[in-house]
């Protein structure tokens, strides 16, 4: 009789604790037919890590975008801008983004580089993301004086980088390399594109 109610017992215990991750066996159970004090920690510890809400990833952002003289209107994608311009600006479009998220633009020349802190926004076209000023040093504001500044510094190869960080980290989602041309020179690499477009398809 003993032997039947311990062995009730332990079915009816295996049945309730059927849903936990590991599985029960003979040297889990007392003579009772009860679950062994560690027996029932190890259970309860795997039940709750299986129910524990796993951390989210963010998905990758896919971002598409363009340099251009415009801030607005029709704009001009290009690689090349003259040192006389006012500033180029990027603008950038992030696939299924569904609210704000913080990015960091670093726009580099040379040895110099700087980082300012931007959002992308949610939008189905392309928007204003960030600018460079080109009657300005690259370094922020107040740890340069303006006043002297020759735009001329600025000519020479440049390079945007954009990057998001989310529960991955740090991670790249959009680069593109420019050139700021002298006048003179950006002057005849404007007549070679209007002689370009003239001739037609060869």
């Amino acid at each position: 009789m003993r032997t039947s109610l311990i062995a009730v017992a332990a079915l009816g215990l295996l049945s309730t604790l059927a849903c936990a991750d590991a599985p029960i066996t003979a040297a889990d159970l007392q003579a009772d037919g009860q679950l062994r004090p560690s027996s029932q920690q190890s259970v309860h510890h795997a039940s709750s890590e299986a129910n524990r809400p796993k951390a989210q990833r963010a998905e990758r952002l896919r971002v598409t975008g363009l340099l251009a003289p415009q801030s607005q209107g029709a704009l001009e994608d290009s690689t090349r801008f003259s040192v006389e311009g006012e500033a180029i600006y990027l603008h950038l479009r992030a696939d299924d983004l569904t609210e704000p998220r913080p990015v960091t633009f670093v726009w580099t020349h040379g040895d110099e580089r700087r980082e300012t802190m931007g959002f992308l926004q949610p939008a189905e076209t392309l928007a204003p993301a960030a600018s460079l000023l080109l009657d300005q040093p690259l370094a922020r504001e107040g740890e340069q004086d303006t006043k002297d500044f020759d735009p001329l510094a600025h000519a020479g190869a440049w390079s945007v980088e954009v990057y998001s960080t989310d529960a991955n980290g740090r991670s790249l989602v959009f680069e593109r390399t420019f050139e700021v041309l002298e006048a003179e020179t950006f002057a005849a690499y404007q007549a070679e594109q209007v002689a370009l477009v003239e001739q037609g398809p060869a």
